[in-house]
């Protein structure tokens, strides 16, 4: 389950980041709903609204089952940095999501692929996600490799 910042205090853009990288990583989708607003839009998903987000969002998860986010920030905001696992145990960005929260709730999530970009993320620990690795690979039947997430 997510954790929601409290209502009573301003919501930060790096609660909701911190919560949305767990329930990512977790492939909890319940969790990644309690963040999301009613209306949410994103270019990473067709539609509008929690139900567009979701279906999207686990579509991601069965195209590319590799992927994995860790908190990052890009020039002095809180960003979502996505990964694949490269070779020797290293890991590859695959761009970051910037979110943008309204009403105390994730509005709008954006993909960004850009080279240029000042990003500065700590790649997962791979030793914490290696049940989940194993995981995958089980579900699929045969060993996943990863392309790309967007394209």
């Amino acid at each position: 389950m997510a954790h929601i910042p409290d209502s009573e205090s301003a919501p930060k853009i790096e609660d909701f980041r911190d919560a949305l990288v767990d329930a990512f990583n977790a492939r909890d989708l319940d969790g990644v709903g309690e963040l999301l607003g009613e209306e949410v839009t994103s270019d990473v998903f067709d539609g509008v609204g929690v139900e567009a987000a979701l279906h999207g969002l686990s579509d991601l998860w069965i195209r590319y089952p590799l992927l994995v986010a860790s908190r990052g920030d890009c020039e002095g905001d809180s960003v979502i940095a996505l990964w694949f696992p490269g070779e020797e145990g290293k890991f590859r960005s695959v761009g970051f999501l910037e979110l943008t929260i309204e009403d105390g709730a994730i509005e709008h999530v954006t993909y960004i692929d850009d080279d240029e970009a000042e990003l500065t993320a700590e790649p997962p620990d791979e030793s914490e996600l290696a049940e989940w690795f194993d995981w995958a690979e089980w579900d699929r039947g045969e060993e996943t490799t990863p392309e790309g997430p967007f394209g």
